[in-house]
Order: structure tokens, then sequence, then C-alpha cells
């Protein structure tokens, strides 16, 4: 299991739902209104709210459990079965939702299979299938985000559903073909015990995913109640601009869950994995930060004028949701490491109630920019805690190396936030690429890792960010 290789595999499907996404929001901006986009919002919502309260198996779990199978080489065919009828089981708990408007109802067949192709990638990851996992990915998010404009176009809520309804399910079965085959075949039995054993495991994860979707979502939630699905639609693009760099962080660092179970499986160095990871995060994230703010603020007024609005909350939501990745990507490790994940829950708490009391403050007041200080505030108080607590666990043991960039951080933060001239971001560029080589922040060891799992075309490219 290579995890740089897999990392560009995890980039170019990242790459695909940027450019699809982009396309199908510049034709919405010039066809719609922000009204008709905030019911594509909601939509969008309403995935966030079945992983959050749905997936009653953690797919973290099932996919490190999937991981360990696979370096020992003895797949459960039960255990994987068990995990992929999960969605089937706990099917009509989504009957709630034909209480609300009809677009609304034609939501559950689509969720159910969203929540069965959480499952379906979790496995698929597991197995070191990232090559089928991304191309599965890629048809999905093109059916999504540029089959779906045919729904614009004809300004057709309904027809919008049934599109991203087909996309999951051609997707998911051919998902669950290629697990069949790789397991010469899979019995489709749900065993309530191997259920009861995962779910009790994750149940602190469950429960921390609902108190989550309050922290990273009540902001919307609150925008939503409060100023109506205008001002919802113009902070929720602002939200999906704000997420562009945080996702190409987030499609390289994915591959640390599977590949650290892995290599935990076969005994290898813990404290080397965190941290080389961690370092190799703050490198990326620093750069992207730094070249995706000023791309943003430049381009929105010229490609969605009607969302000029948006450009300030968008400022902070990009800032704080990608300088913060460096240490998210630390909780990794809790759940790779078989760590105690009980203040996973504890941190959702608080996060949530800072999200809600922060957002009914300052929402009321100053407008959609009340979600962005909300989140900032949030962003900041989980950043401190995950830190502190993966110290605690002794899953990260910083040098004055790693403690030079997790002061970085928020330097480059007030920078990007108060430094307007855009050129003055290309230097930036430059004195961090410096930092890194010249203060030797990579160990001798750790370059020879990352070299070694880096393909042979790529070696001289990255030699010299190292």
């Amino acid at each position: 299991m290579n995890p740089i290789i897999n990392a560009l595999k995890n980039l170019s499907t990242t790459t695909v739902n940027i450019i699809v996404a982009l396309i199908f929001f510049i034709v919405t901006a010039k066809i719609t209104n922000p009204a008709f986009f905030g019911k594509v919002a909601i939509v969008q919502l309403l995935e966030v709210i079945s992983v959050s309260f749905f997936l009653f198996l953690n797919p973290s779990i099932v996919n490190r459990e999937v991981s360990y199978m696979y370096a020992k080489k003895e797949f459960d065919k039960t255990f994987i079965s068990t995990a992929l009828l999960t969605p089937f089981i706990i099917s009509p708990a989504f009957l709630i939702l034909l209480l609300f408007p009809t677009y609304v109802k034609l939501t559950i067949p689509y969720l159910i299979l969203y929540i069965f192709g959480v499952y379906i990638n979790s496995v698929l990851l597991g197995m070191n299938k990232f090559s089928e996992a991304n191309i599965l990915g890629s048809t999905f998010l093109v059916i999504r985000w540029i089959v779906s404009i045919i729904a614009v176009l004809l300004r057709n809520i309904y027809l919008f559903v049934g599109i991203w309804t087909l996309g999951a399910l051609i997707t998911n079965s051919i998902g669950f073909l290629l697990i069949n085959k790789e397991l010469n075949g899979i019995p489709l039995k749900f065993d309530p015990n191997i259920f009861k054993r995962v779910f009790r495991e994750g149940l602190t994860l469950y429960l921390s995913s609902g108190a989550n979707f309050l922290a990273s979502q009540g902001d919307r939630v609150t925008t939503s109640y409060l100023l109506g699905s205008y001002y919802l639609g113009l902070y929720q693009f602002a939200a999906l601009v704000a997420s562009v760099p945080s996702m190409i962080i987030g499609g390289i660092t994915n591959v640390l869950l599977p590949a650290s179970s892995y290599y935990k499986a076969l005994g290898k160095d813990e404290i080397l994995m965190s941290r080389l990871s961690f370092k190799v995060t703050s490198l990326l994230t620093l750069l992207v930060v730094t070249i995706s703010l000023p791309s943003a603020v430049i381009l929105t007024p010229k490609l969605f004028p009607d969302y000029v609005e948006s450009i300030r909350p968008m400022i902070i939501l990009l800032l704080i949701a990608t300088l913060s990745a460096p240490i998210g990507t630390l909780t990794t490790f809790l759940i790779s490491f078989k760590k105690s994940l009980r203040p996973f829950l504890i941190l959702s708490v608080i996060n949530a109630f800072t999200t809600l009391l922060t957002s009914y403050l300052l929402i009321p007041r100053i407008g959609i920019m009340g979600g962005a200080y909300s989140q900032l505030i949030v962003g900041t108080v989980s950043s401190s805690f995950t830190l502190y607590y993966v110290l605690k666990e002794k899953v990260f043991h910083p040098t004055k190396k790693e403690w030079m960039l997790i002061f970085l951080l928020p330097i480059t933060f007030l920078f990007e936030l108060f430094v307007d001239p855009t050129y003055l971001d290309v230097v930036y560029v430059a004195i961090i690429l410096a930092i890194f080589k010249l203060l030797g922040v990579f160990e001798k060891r750790e370059k020879e890792v990352i070299l070694g799992f880096t393909p042979s075309l790529l070696r001289k490219v990255v030699s010299i960010f190292l």
C-alpha cells in the first residue's frame, strides 16, 4: 500500500470534482438565482444529515478493519457483508422525510444509496483498490454535476434529484461487483453480533457525528432559519468555494487511515508515521492556502457576479477550513492506532454548543459574516483541543521543528487576512519553501521514506521540496 501513489489517485478525483462542480455552479449562477441554489443546498444538507445520523457503523472503523485484513491477507466476508447491508437495514428511518416537501421525499432512495456508497468506498480503500474507487468516484461526480445541468436548464428540482439517484445506483452497483469479485463471492449476510461490536466501538464517533453536524452545519441551518433561502444560497456558495482548498488537502490525506492501519498491522513505527504526515500536510496546506485565497478573491467577481456579497465570509471560511487541516489530520492516528475515542465526543459537544451559541448571537446582527466568525471560533477551539489530546495520547511527539510549523499556521492566517497586495503571496510562498529547505524540516530518514514511496518520474520534483 503506497500512500503517495494512492494520494495522487485521490487527487485526480478531487480535481474532477472541482472542475465539474465549477462548471455546474457557473451554469447555475448564469441561468438561475440563489433561491434555486438554496434548494440544491438543502439536498446537500440532507446528505450531511444522513452521514451524521445514519452511519451507525463508523466508516473509519470499517476502513481500518478492512485495512488490517488486507495486511494479513485474511478477509472476513461476514464483516464486510454486514457493513454493506447496514444502509438497507436502517432504511425505514428515512421515512421521516415523508413529512417534508415533495422534492425532499424523493431524496429518500438517493440518501440510502449515498450511505451505501460510503461503505463501499471504505471497503474498497481498505482493500487498496484506490484506482477502482477513484474511477467510480469520478464517474459519480460527472453524473452529479454535469448530467444534472439538464435539470438546471429545465429548472426542475425533481429531475435533479432523479439524476443524482441514478448516478449513485450505477456507481454503487459497480462497486459492489468489484468487492464481490475481490472476495470470490460475498454472502449477503447481516450479522447482528458484528453490528453490535462495531457500533459499540464506534459509539463515541457516532454520537460525535451528530454533534459535529451542529458544529459544521449549524451556521447554515441558522442562516436558513433566520435569513431565508436567498442568504443560505449566498452563504452556501461561500462555504463551497472555501472548501475547495481543504478538499484538495483532504483528497491527499484521506489515504492516511488505510495506510497507517495497514502499516500499524505490520508493526511499523507509529511516531514516524504521525510526525511525517503532519510535516507533509503542513507543507501542502501552507502552499495551497497561499495560492488559492487570492485566486478565489480575483475569480469570484468575474465568474459569479451575483455572489460578490459572499467574498468576505468566504475568506474567513477558506482560511480556517484549510489551515486547521494539519492538526485535524492527527486524529486519523487515534483511530488507526486504536486509542481511546471518547474525547471526540467531548470536542463535538463543545463545538456544537459553540456553533449554535455564536451563530444565534452573530448572524442576526451581522448577517452571513456572523456564520463565518462562528466557524472561526469553532475551528480555533477544535484545533486547540485536538492538539492537546493527541499530545496526551502520545500519538504525536513534536520536536522544535513541528512546533515551528504549528505556530506558522496562525501566522499564515493573520498574513492572509490583513495583507492585501497579491504579489506578497508569491513572496510568502518563497518564504515557506525556504523555511522547509534551509531549516531542514524533513529529517534524513523521513526523506528516505518519502522518496521510497514516490514514483521514479516524480522523485526529482519531490526532492526539491525536501
